[in-house]
């Protein structure tokens, strides 16, 4: 298989990405968190390109076929993902999807790389998207002197389309790419709203993940929503789902009927 661009996404060069991010004045959490991803990203794609050039190679004959590339082969076979390239982020999408989401998430971060940070940042990219915004706090504290343990989130909702985003916020970040299962966004109230008919997953507006310091406790009329991962809320013992829980505006409706409805955020849908 050729690994041309159209075809196949190259690796990234980690050295040259490293001094690319060492000329820049980047918060130093985040070109960590940069690179920690495109390390990550390395191999998965190297494990991919390895497993299919050595299945090529067997059933051409020139290779045996192993126990694992059977298990490859067969995973091919009825489209899903094989489990030996599962291991880099979790997902419940058919090979097709997950296939065209891998290549998504790999084009992302190679434009980050070479244009800079992004305006809005789509999380779900990210292989440990906590560890993205352990260092937005990071950032936030050693810009303004805080301990990072005296800081928190606000979650203000933009009612704005992402790609109309020309500046960084001056604290955090602009996150886009999240979903909201059992509910809706009312953009024009700006809350939860009840889920139109037989619409299980909704998109969520871009969101403003905003550090704060000495932040006072849950207002009335907020719904604290966990956010998940990837549907399978409860994720496995190695890899746990839930990520954080973000406040609100629970609109007509209060906190109480929202959590009876099971109302979520998710990083990752199903198809």
């Amino acid at each position: 298989m050729s690994e041309s661009d159209h075809v196949w996404p190259r690796r990234y060069d980690l050295y040259e990405a490293k001094g690319i991010l060492m000329s820049r004045s980047d918060p130093d959490p985040l070109k960590s968190t940069l690179m920690q991803e495109l390390t990550r990203y390395n191999v998965l794609l190297a494990a991919m390109s390895t497993s299919l050039r050595n299945l090529q190679s067997g059933i051409k004959g020139i290779t045996v076929i192993t126990a694992e590339l059977e298990l490859v082969f067969d995973a091919l076979l009825v489209g899903k993902v094989p489990e030996a390239w599962s291991f880099c982020y979790p997902s419940l999408k058919p090979l097709g999807s997950w296939f065209r989401d891998m290549l998504q998430r790999v084009a992302f971060f190679k434009a980050w790389l070479e244009e800079g940070m992004p305006k809005a940042y789509w999380l779900s990219g990210f292989t440990y998207p906590t560890g993205f915004l352990t260092a937005l706090l990071q950032t936030s504290a050693r810009k303004n002197g805080a301990p990072i343990d005296s800081l928190s989130w606000d979650f203000p909702v933009l009612n704005q389309n992402k790609a109309h985003i020309t500046q960084h916020p001056k604290e955090g970040a602009y996150i886009h790419g999240i979903f909201l299962e059992g509910a809706r966004w009312d953009a024009e109230h700006g809350c939860l709203a009840d889920a139109l008919p037989l619409e299980l997953i909704a998109h969520m507006p871009v969101v403003h993940f905003k550090p704060v310091d000495n932040k006072k406790k849950v207002s009335r009329g907020l719904y604290v929503c966990p956010l998940y991962l990837y549907p399978i809320r409860t994720g496995t013992r190695e890899r746990p789902s839930f990520m954080i829980a973000v406040e609100v505006k629970a609109g007509s409706f209060d906190a109480n009927f929202w959590t009876k409805r099971g109302t979520a955020l998710l990083l990752s849908d199903a198809s």
